[in-house]
């Protein structure tokens, strides 16, 4: 009997891949969203056109039925991580949420630990747009101090691929290309990244097995920015102006580190986890945007 999956956002990124994974697995897709982007899927998934943040419309929807995982991608504040977890207990056997490494202050090898969601307190919750790492540590720290339902919280880092609706990378090569200056503060920072295949990959493994809790995935080893400028100039075939102090308070950069920000993911390894070198896959994906 196929599986009942829910998948909350989806309809893009690496969303996309996992939707295109479920499916090819002979799973049941239920994708709800806003409705306001083509996810290309046609009659393969069903769908539940539905705003999150309308608590009551939205478990109206999903309260009909155990769902075998739900897929969160786009839990980013405590309310919507409270309103979740009212409308999930008793109905989802297992919660995968899309949580981030901002999570942990900037430094390096950081392991699951260096941020425990279940001693976390906090006075005032915060928006995305206010304090991003924050609402994510509040959403974790929600999910879990409850006993209603598992909970896995996959803490990706910056997620690249050819079809990256942020354009982070994009700002990079353009800049180069383009003979811009770029602000760096430090090119000697290491950094974590993942592809966007791999990053399906790990949330399609995670419904697949018996694990709950806080879990870093990235690829194996960091980059570090100097490498990552160093593989742009190659393939666009300019050096790079680079400045390492801000010039203005309209600067920006969108891996502008100060020091490390990377993490361990040994314990994903463990579980089954293969994620592809940067080195195998960055050229393309520079390549993409040339």
């Amino acid at each position: 009997m196929a599986r009942q999956i829910l998948v909350i956002g989806g309809n893009r990124f690496f969303g996309k891949r996992l939707i295109e994974k479920l499916i090819a697995n002979g799973d049941h897709v239920t994708i709800l969203n806003r409705g306001q982007l083509d996810d290309g899927f046609g009659d393969k998934v069903e769908r539940i056109i539905c705003d999150r943040d309308d608590i009551e419309k939205f478990k109206s929807h999903v309260q009909h039925k155990t769902w075998d995982v739900v897929y969160d991608q786009v839990c980013f504040d405590a309310h919507q991580a409270k309103a979740a977890i009212e409308i999930f207990s008793g109905h989802a056997k297992k919660f995968i949420f899309t949580s981030t490494v901002s999570v942990y202050s900037q430094r390096g090898n950081l392991h699951e630990d260096d941020f425990n969601p279940n001693t976390y307190r906090y006075d005032k919750i915060l928006t995305r747009e206010e304090n991003y790492g924050e609402a994510k540590r509040q959403c974790e720290a929600v999910f879990f101090n409850q006993n209603t339902m598992p909970v896995v919280a996959v803490r990706f880092p910056i997620v690249m691929g050819p079809d990256d609706y942020t354009e982070r990378l994009k700002f990079y090569v353009d800049k180069i290309k383009n003979g811009e200056p770029v602000y760096f503060p430090n090119l000697e920072a290491q950094m974590s990244f993942i592809h966007a295949a791999d990053a399906a990959e790990g949330l399609f493994l995670l419904g697949h097995i018996n694990f709950t809790g806080p879990l870093n995935m990235a690829s194996r080893m960091p980059l570090r920015l100097r490498e990552l400028v160093n593989f742009i100039e190659q393939n666009v075939g300019k050096k790079a102006l680079i400045y390492s102090e801000a010039k203005g308070a309209d600067d920006k950069s969108p891996y502008g580190l100060e020091k490390d920000w990377f993490v361990n993911i040994d314990r994903a390894l463990s579980l089954g986890f293969k994620p592809a070198p940067i080195s195998e896959w960055i050229v393309a994906v520079i390549k993409n945007y040339l």
